[in-house]
């Protein structure tokens, strides 16, 4: 029997149907995961404050952690002396769980904290019991301050560095990440006396990172006191030989006798203008 419009739906009209439901089942599939992949990220707790009790006096290095039912959920090193900030990342899921934190692998005193997931920062003083008072560094020289980039020009660090336990053995380090060679050990000298010599073949003006930890971690920093220019041989003479870029007598002598100029680039002057070198002083 033959089926005219209007009277009942044809066999095509009911494949149509079901396969725009099948293409409006699919498009609403692919667009879940665009969904909640453009859903905004959830805002970590934030938690900031004072260190107090032996953790007064935590130096910058020292590792500060947070825990979620014994999990870590947050490690962040300390940036200055007796202070902390550690943000914490959590779920909703997470919302009400206590969290604790350690310094060094040292619990804290307890605290009541939970986690609440997009809550404003908030101030929490944390008190630690504990070896944590960081290394002193009492003297820190870089002599001579300008080299040669030959790699084998150098200039010496010495550095006094007094643990407050006096049977332990502080690391003490500089970071050369500026010239390519990483950080490095300083070679203990006794006495509490530390060196290394740097070299470099990378020219320019550099400051190293100097850094005193005790085994906890907990360091003393210096950024300022280690600074050294490496020269270029062609660099010389508008260095050090005045405007005209040429050596007098008078400026080879100031030359000699600078001890912030290395043995290095003296005699490199001294060979390159003078044919019998010292005996032209």
């Amino acid at each position: 029997m033959v089926k005219y419009q209007g009277d009942m739906m044809t066999i095509k009209d009911k494949y149509l149907r079901i396969l725009s439901c099948l293409v409006i089942l699919l498009l609403g599939m692919s667009l879940v995961p665009a969904a909640s992949a453009n859903s905004p990220p959830a805002i970590p707790n934030v938690f900031e404050g004072n260190l107090k009790g032996d953790a007064a006096n935590a130096g910058p290095g020292l590792i500060i952690s947070a825990y979620m039912n014994s999990k870590l959920v947050a490690s962040y090193p300390l940036q200055e002396t007796g202070k902390y900030k550690v943000a914490v990342n959590g779920t909703e899921q997470d919302n009400g769980k206590a969290i604790t934190f350690t310094l060094g692998g040292v619990a804290s005193e307890p605290v009541s904290v939970t986690y609440k997931q997009g809550a404003l920062p908030v101030k929490l003083d944390l008190t630690f019991n504990g070896d944590f008072i960081p290394p002193t560094i009492e003297f820190l020289s870089a002599s001579p301050k300008f080299i040669l980039n030959d790699s084998k020009d150098f200039s010496t660090v010495t550095a006094k560095v007094v643990d407050p336990v006096s049977s332990r053995t502080p690391s003490v380090t500089i970071d050369l990440t500026p010239i390519g060679q990483g950080v490095v050990s300083l070679k203990s000298e006794g006495g509490n006396l530390y060196t290394y010599n740097i070299n470099s073949t990378v020219a320019g003006e550099f400051k190293f990172i100097f850094k005193a930890a005790n085994p906890s971690g907990s360091s003393a920093i210096d950024k300022n006191s280690i600074s050294i220019t490496a020269l270029k041989e062609s660099e010389l003479a508008a260095k050090f030989g005045g405007a005209d870029g040429i050596f007098s007598p008078e400026e080879i002598k100031n030359l000699v006798n600078d001890n912030n100029v290395s043995s290095g680039i003296k005699y490199t002057v001294l060979g390159t203008y003078f044919a019998d070198g010292w005996d032209r002083i």
